[in-house]
């Protein structure tokens, strides 16, 4: 059905093309900020592992530098300039904030945080506030804050399978967008194999572009996959074993891009997903949702509730008491490299130098 609107596809296609020409051209105007800026973005909407790729920066730029995440805040109730968190144990409500800015805040305590519709006064904030680096969180289409460096992160599927622009795909720019990229990350790559052939697929596509920056400068081609970091049973704070979930039945609720990816990663820990309770993406749950859970959970017997941290964050003012009496399990995840680590290191190391 979606196919039928490719017209309107192709509309859209105008107009992003439009748009970026102006910018190519100067009409529309890019900021350049004093702090060496990173953006991680995408060119579809949807999860494509996005947020771990910025957790992963943060942890190989923070220690030695004031680090600051801006972001626009999806799903957040508020407008303007929020300051998640100043990076000295002040914090903004998940519900001003959003979800993803609050758990980046809370899990990285001496991270700056700054959300706005218009990321170059949220780049501002971040510096009025300290911030000597800024990772740009969602900011490949915001072209009005120059980037030192400009990652994009891909899925392996989506590179190899393609897809059409919005509204009859799920692209926001089309591929010949990839060569404004210094890098490109691609996401869950099931081994080597899967990595090479999406690689391959990729070099194929911009060998003839003579101004593509993600072949130029050098290996700018990485592949990552969503691995188990941590399982915290909330009502005890206590840190799981990974394996002790093994064959255990579990109810899993998310709402976020890709709910198939958290439950395929469920069932490789050895967990007996029963059921899978699908929301949202950025979902701010209701009573309703949270006395269905229960309900579920009892009827089939099972052992554990698991849920994500995106979804824990929206749920950890308002239903604390669900999380404190039922034995409900947040699973927090990584990405590590399948291939190209060395190579993303230098790309860091020459943009901050």
């Amino acid at each position: 059905m979606r196919k039928l609107l490719l017209p309107f596809s192709l509309l859209f296609w105008v107009g992003v093309t439009l748009r970026n020409w102006f910018f190519d051209i100067g009409i529309l105007k890019t900021t350049k900020v004093n702090p060496p800026v990173i953006s991680v973005g995408n060119i579809s909407i949807g999860g494509v592992g996005k947020t771990p790729i910025v957790e992963m920066l943060i942890e190989r730029l923070g220690n030695n530098r004031r680090l600051s995440v801006v972001s626009r805040g999806y799903g957040r109730k508020s407008v303007g300039t929020i300051v998640v968190s100043d990076g000295c144990g002040n914090y903004a409500s998940v519900e001003d904030a959003g979800d993803e800015p609050s758990q980046l805040a809370r899990k990285f305590p001496k991270l700056i945080v700054v959300v706005d519709e218009k990321r170059t006064r949220g780049a501002q904030k971040a510096i009025e506030l300290g911030a000597e680096m800024i990772v740009l969180d969602d900011g490949f289409q915001h072209r009005y804050l120059h980037r030192d460096l400009n990652l994009v992160v891909m899925t392996a599927k989506e590179i190899v399978n393609g897809d059409w622009l919005l509204p009859a795909g799920n692209r926001r720019e089309p591929m010949s967008s990839l060569k404004r990229a210094d890098a490109l990350v691609v996401t869950r790559c099931k081994d080597r194999r899967d990595f090479e052939q999406a690689k391959g697929a990729i070099e194929s596509r911009f060998r003839a572009e003579p101004h593509s920056n993600l072949l130029t400068r050098g290996e700018g081609i990485v592949g990552v996959q969503i691995e188990s970091k941590s399982l915290k049973l909330i009502s005890s704070n206590e840190t799981l074993k990974t394996g002790s979930l093994a064959g255990k039945k579990v109810i899993a609720f998310s709402g976020i891009g890709s709910p198939k990816t958290f439950e395929l990663l469920l069932a490789e820990i050895g967990m007996k997903v029963i059921k899978h309770f699908v929301f949202s993406d950025h979902h701010w749950f209701f009573d309703e949702d949270i006395q269905m859970i229960v309900k579920a959970r009892k009827t089939l017997g099972v052992d554990f509730i698991v849920t994500t941290e995106k979804d824990f964050m929206r749920l950890r003012d308002r239903f604390m008491e669900f999380l404190k009496t039922e034995p409900v399990v947040v699973a927090e995840i990584q990405q590590v490299f399948v291939a190209g680590e060395n190579a993303f290191d230098r790309l860091i190391k020459n943009t901050v130098k």
